[in-house]
């Protein structure tokens, strides 16, 4: 019973992790390049 829970509990949080991952990685490049134009818009 409890190998199951753990079982359960580590697919889950590998599911979260992956999911979490690849939202980052299509999220951060995107955000970063939306600064980089902000600062050149400041700077003008």
């Amino acid at each position: 019973m409890a190998t199951e829970y753990l079982q359960f509990v580590g697919a889950l949080v590998l599911f979260l992790g992956i999911l979490i991952g690849s939202y980052w990685f299509v999220y951060a490049p995107s955000r970063g390049k939306d600064e980089e134009e902000d600062q050149q818009r400041a700077q003008n």
